[in-house]
């Protein structure tokens, strides 16, 4: 039978390597041999405050060894061992039963079966108690303060590298999963487009074993800090939609804007919400409205007699209390066959002549800059430019390229929709297209369109293309 059992502890191991339990093993295991143990049981809990209340397995195992007989508890010092005064009383009641002595290497020894050990147990866990609930104490008046003065805490998150700096491509796809549940999206198809994109969710441990689940998608798009804003909350367990209160502004670059955090946090906390909206299950529906009564159409299945073919049609619905409601109707393929045409007839010929900093003239700009990294790799092939010459020049045209992109997503707030279009180029537009999913179409026809209506028309003329009016951003 194992007589003795070292326990070692500490609290906070930042690098992983468990140095400090390593320390406390050594010289417990010294001070077990002079006490004449030579195989004691080694029980380690690393990483594991006794004061926050959490869950203690190595504790936890050595409550069970002195129930099945240990007789002697090596510590480093007796507050390895306990924190708070109710988990000594627990020690002194199961030691009434189960006879033990705590050894310490600093402190010396405790014998909790006389009235004089725990005693002076108990004058030594009132004092460690008062040192940590006022360490505590100092920690979160030193941590509000960092966070009131807008600087960034803790590691690097999924978007940010360490410090808060921003990671371009990781940004894209957190503005895109933004838009994604702002379109009505759920979380758990964010989840699922990630995952099938093959978007990794980063080294900040974001997934768990490279998978997106929706609670990770919600910890990203609930968390004040992809709009560059400071939350805080003095249990960093606590929930990030309703438990952590922004401070202000952040010392990082935002990533979305804090009026979107705020719509996001609304919806994670509308207990009523649905995973998604209707509108999301089609190309155009929401978007396209009728040209008569305004009002939005939405698809609706239609065959021509009983048994028939089954076909998709956009229409709007009748509404009793209004009586200018219905009677619109258009079929679906050739409607979004349509718009989809002349989206990107206008990505691959954008006008030069809009204002500066408006959509098409950023959007001419996106298709020049494309055109000159095409140049500039093409006179790298024919030899024409030096390989630092290529370097320097495709370095200035995608730093370009990037800003035009970044003022683009503020013109027209969908920061991801247009990400990565080869505009200017019609080909690869249209395989850009194809491999777009149904909300980054709708997210791209949202970018580049103030209206979409769809008028009246006459039973067997089939789709007739004036029925259509596009009001383009400018």
């Amino acid at each position: 039978m194992v007589l003795a059992a070292v326990y070692v502890r500490i609290s906070q191991d930042r690098s992983g390597l468990q140095a400090g339990v390593l320390r406390q093993q050594e010289d417990c295991l010294d001070l077990a041999a002079r006490l004449g143990y030579e195989d004691p049981v080694v029980l380690v809990d690393n990483d594991v405050s006794a004061y926050e209340g959490g869950r203690r397995p190595g504790y936890e195992l050595l409550v069970e060894q002195i129930r099945a007989g240990v007789t002697t508890v090596v510590v480093w010092h007796v507050d390895r061992l306990y924190r708070q005064p109710r988990e000594l009383e627990d020690l002194i009641g199961l030691v009434e039963r189960h006879p033990v002595r705590i050894e310490a290497v600093r402190g010396g020894g405790l014998d909790l079966n006389t009235v004089e050990g725990r005693l002076m147990a108990r004058q030594l866990v009132a004092v460690a108690a008062y040192e940590s609930g006022h360490k505590s104490d100092r920690i979160k008046r030193a941590a509000r303060r960092k966070a009131e003065q807008g600087a960034w805490h803790g590691p690097a998150r999924y978007g940010y590298g360490p410090g808060g700096v921003l990671i371009p491509e990781e940004a894209a796809v957190v503005r895109q999963m933004a838009d994604r549940f702002l379109a009505g999206e759920s979380l758990r198809s964010i989840a699922r487009w990630l995952n099938t994109s093959g978007i990794a969710p980063g080294r900040a441990g974001t997934g768990t074993a490279g998978i997106w689940y929706p609670y990770t998608v919600r910890s990203v798009l609930a968390s004040a800090r992809i709009s560059g804003q400071r939350a805080y909350a003095p249990d960093r367990r606590s929930d990030p939609v309703e438990g952590r209160e922004i401070l202000g502004p952040g010392d990082w670059e935002a990533i979305i804007t804090p009026e979107e955090t705020a719509r996001i946090r609304a919806i994670l906390a509308d207990p009523s919400r649905r995973s998604a909206t209707p509108a999301t299950r089609s190309l155009l529906g929401g978007i396209a409205r009728c040209g008569r009564c305004g009002a939005g159409l939405t698809i609706v299945k239609h065959t021509t007699a009983p048994g028939g073919t089954v076909t998709l049609r956009y229409a709007c619905r009748p509404d009793p209390s209004r009586p200018e409601r219905g009677g619109v109707t258009i079929s679906a393929t050739h409607l979004d066959e349509h718009v989809a045409a002349r989206v990107l007839h206008r990505l691959a010929d954008p006008r030069t002549s809009a204002r500066a900093g408006s959509t098409m003239a950023l959007l001419a700009q996106i298709s020049t800059l494309n055109a000159r990294l095409a140049d500039i790799d093409k006179d790298r092939q024919d030899k024409l430019l030096s390989v630092r010459e290529h370097s320097a020049a495709r370095t200035a045209a995608q730093e370009a390229l990037t800003a035009a992109g970044r003022a683009l997503a503020a013109v027209t707030g969908e920061a991801v929709a247009l990400h990565g279009a080869p505009i200017g180029d019609r080909a690869a537009l249209d395989a850009w297209w194809e491999c777009l999913d149904v909300s980054s179409r709708r997210a791209v026809i949202k970018a580049l369109t103030r209206r979409l209506t769809v008028g009246p028309g006459q039973r067997g003329r089939g789709f007739d293309p004036a029925r259509v009016r596009i009001t383009y951003t400018r």
